[in-house]
């Protein structure tokens, strides 16, 4: 086992190191938990944020949905790197960031199909004719004539470049030497883009309906907690207690690992320190007679209060499907 956890370490990401090397399932949640918090969704969002500044079909209210998305891939990632040579991430990073951008992209070309697919052909007009270039100014890609590259003077007015469907690079070489300056790349896709622009078809594959099952599964847990939070403090703590995956397992490192709850907040909510949740931690879930000891309840009485919960939880939830 010492020298897998070496072999781990040394094909892993350093910023990985303390979550590799831990010890108890206490603590590589705390490090799982500190590497999506500190690492994975800030740079997540920084890059979905840059997307909506745009004019591309993401919206805000758009960035948790991916964020949770992204995390939730990340977060099976980093199990397989945990156990998986041949998973192992060199970079958290870039990987993030290669997570992160085939989402957006993948939201666009579900919203938007005709849009992507034309920024991308003219995105390779312009890289691979001699006579035509791509550049960026203040974070904005535009395009020209290569003798232009570095100006800054771009025209916003897309529809002034052409009035054909679509350009050759013959033409397009034409229509900006008569404009006179570079034109923002965002605005030539708006102008070519049909105002009736056709409604993507349902897409059945199964990376698509993955990500769907994602996007819904973070929503779901996410109103979840907000539910639980809800509850009566001691059906709160029956509820958690004995909280289980299928096979018995813990089931409240779900919310952990997916960033929905912090590992203090856990603790709070079943009036736990965060020293005495740790020392059970290994042990979740715990058997009615040791929930109904820290409650100082009978077991009956522990076994009917988590029954109101999931009664009211199940009403409660009953409208999100």
């Amino acid at each position: 086992m010492v020298i897998r956890r070496s072999a781990l370490l040394s094909l892993n990401d350093p910023r990985l190191a303390g979550y590799l090397a831990a010890g108890d399932e206490w603590t590589r949640g705390r490090e799982l938990e500190r590497i999506l918090l500190e690492q994975v969704q800030p740079r997540v969002r920084s890059l979905v944020e840059a997307y909506v500044r745009t004019d591309c079909p993401i919206e805000p209210h758009d960035v948790d949905d991916i964020v949770g998305q992204v995390t939730l891939r990340v977060l099976r990632k980093l199990r397989e790197a945990s156990v998986l040579e041949e998973e192992s991430v060199q970079s958290v990073e870039g990987y993030v960031t290669t997570v992160t951008k085939n989402s957006v992209r993948d939201l666009m070309r579900r919203r938007a199909p005709e849009r992507t697919r034309l920024k991308s052909r003219l995105r390779y007009l312009f890289e691979h004719d001699r006579r035509l270039s791509l550049w960026s100014v203040e974070g904005v890609t535009v395009c020209g004539l290569a003798s232009w590259k570095g100006r800054q003077d771009y025209e916003t007015n897309g529809a002034a470049v052409w009035s054909a469907a679509v350009l050759t690079a013959d033409e397009m070489a034409v229509a900006l030497t008569a404009l006179g300056r570079p034109v923002r790349l965002a605005d030539l896709v708006v102008a070519l883009v049909s105002e009736e622009e056709p409604r993507p078809e349902p897409r059945t594959d199964s990376a698509y309906e993955m990500q769907r099952d994602a996007f819904e599964a973070q929503q779901y847990l996410q109103l979840l907690w907000r539910e639980i939070r809800e509850l009566p403090p001691k059906q709160r703590a029956a509820l958690l207690l004995n909280l289980r995956q299928p096979g018995s397992g813990n089931a409240v490192t779900l919310f952990v690992a997916i960033g929905i709850a912090t590992l203090d907040e856990i603790a709070e909510a079943v009036e736990f320190s965060p020293d005495q949740l740790s020392a059970i931690w290994d042990s979740l879930p715990l058997d009615d007679l040791r929930i109904a000891a820290h409650l100082g309840l009978r077991r009956q009485q522990v076994i009917n209060l988590r029954k109101s919960a999931r009664e009211r939880l199940a009403r409660r939830m009953a409208a999100w499907k």
